[in-house]
């Protein structure tokens, strides 16, 4: 790989990988990698694995490329070719620009060192001069969140202080290039949100971005094109909706990994999955407001009517209401809240969310609130459901909460249609065409 500091006029890439491949040497034993050593010429003493191969693309400046694959597909080891971290086999990786990676979030951290202490550490191998981390590191304390921990040893850290400090190191380089693997996930709820707004300010900066993300909705949200790579090889290179609906369909054959959502599953508030919305609502008010996060208090699915987790109704008849009560922090905007089916494999057939319709949610001074949402007739085609509901930012974008499924509807239905949905039209005679020609 090469690289260099001088960043390249707009309309020149800042990223070139070319034909880059990356392979590994697997010995059996220790012992085979002595030989391999001392007697190469008789045979070979490893197996080859080849983790990335023939890799090309070009990003240019302000462009973000997202990249997806399964467990194992490359994606890692790319992102560590850009970085520099390890060289390519093959091929050859360029960079114009400083680079700023946030991988292994403080895996470059001495234990023994302080907080403060370890914040030059890091920040010098960033790149960044002795004044240019004293101008900014009360910025990069205030943003960790650790307050007197910061002149502590990095040893006496929980884990959730390790990577806020890590995490607020990497994004304050002003870099431009930036690597971002899996890391809007980090942290407790409050901090999330934080690091999600830190990484759209460094994408509206103009900053070069490869992002490496399993939550296919970030990937959409944030990046201009995207990357497949699966067992090393590119699969498709292009727009981000033309890479991930065929991406989607791949991954279906996939059993769903709950660690790759961007905020961990709640458990329901009773036992059935179910609470009153009067009683919860009553709870929640004795309940402190959560800072810079919101969650879900109480969720109400009702069929024909008809309240429960496991409910039964007509396809394209049934009446769906369905009502979720949170507690959010007052001085944030009121999240957006969103309504989920999915086949009981796990498949998403599809969503709805508040914010795309302008719906925006009164709350209480406590930050108390409630969504509802409303289908007069459920478009879904005989089977079983699964209804799930999310708590998302204002913006949707940012995940606070996540009740899925929350119930299961049964829908019967006469006719003999495929699929997981009905389409509603009118089928009649048309006009008549005594010649027999159709235009």
């Amino acid at each position: 790989m090469s690289s260099d500091t001088t960043l390249s006029p707009p309309s020149e890439p800042v990223i070139v990988v070319q034909g880059a491949g990356k392979n590994y040497r697997m010995y059996g034993t220790p012992s085979d990698r002595l030989w391999q050593y001392l007697w190469p010429s008789r045979k070979p003493w490893f197996q080859n694995f080849t983790a990335l191969e023939d890799v090309s693309l070009e990003l240019r400046r302000g462009e973000v490329l997202g990249i997806v694959g399964v467990n194992g597909a490359g994606k890692s080891t790319l992102l560590q070719l850009v970085t520099g971290t390890i060289p390519p086999t093959s091929g050859s990786v360029q960079t114009h620009g400083r680079v700023a990676a946030i991988l292994e979030l403080g895996s470059g951290f001495n234990p023994e060192f302080t907080g403060r202490e370890n914040i030059y550490l890091n920040a010098a191998t960033l790149g960044l001069g002795k004044s240019e981390i004293e101008s900014r590191i009360n910025s990069i304390i205030d943003f960790a969140g650790i307050g007197l921990h910061i002149d502590q040893p990095v040893k006496t850290y929980s884990s959730g202080m390790v990577v806020r400090l890590a995490f607020s190191i990497a994004t304050s380089v002003d870099a431009d290039i930036l690597i971002i693997d899996e890391a809007l996930s980090v942290g407790d709820g409050a901090f999330r949100r934080r690091s999600f707004d830190r990484i759209m300010q460094i994408k509206e900066s103009g900053t070069t971005i490869l992002f490496c993300s399993h939550v296919l909705f970030h990937v959409e949200a944030f990046c201009d094109r995207a990357l497949w790579l699966h067992r090393g090889k590119v699969q498709k290179l292009g727009k981000v909706s033309e890479v991930l609906r065929p991406y989607e369909e791949f991954i279906d054959a996939y059993e769903k990994d709950v660690n790759a959502l961007p905020f961990a599953p709640t458990e329901a508030p009773h036992s059935n999955g179910l609470m009153s919305v009067e009683s919860a609502m009553t709870d929640a008010s004795a309940l402190a407001s959560p800072k810079g996060d919101a969650r879900i208090v109480s969720v109400a699915v009702r069929l024909d009517g008809e309240l429960g987790v496991d409910l039964h109704g007509l396809s394209h008849r049934s009446r769906l209401e369905v009502e979720v009560g949170f507690l959010s922090d007052p001085s944030l905007p009121a999240p957006s809240s969103a309504l989920v089916f999915s086949s009981d494999s796990g498949k998403i057939l599809g969503s709805s969310i508040s914010c795309t319709d302008g719906a925006v949610f009164e709350r209480n001074a406590f930050g108390e609130g409630m969504a509802r949402f409303t289908i007069e007739r459920v478009p879904l085609n005989k089977g079983k459901y699964r209804v799930g509901v999310y708590l998302f930012c204002e913006k949707g974008l940012h995940g606070y909460a996540m009740l899925d499924p929350v119930a299961h509807i049964h829908l019967t239905h006469t006719g003999h249609e495929q699929g997981a949905f009905l389409i509603s039209g009118t089928w009649d005679n048309g006009p008549s065409r005594l010649d027999g020609h159709v235009e």
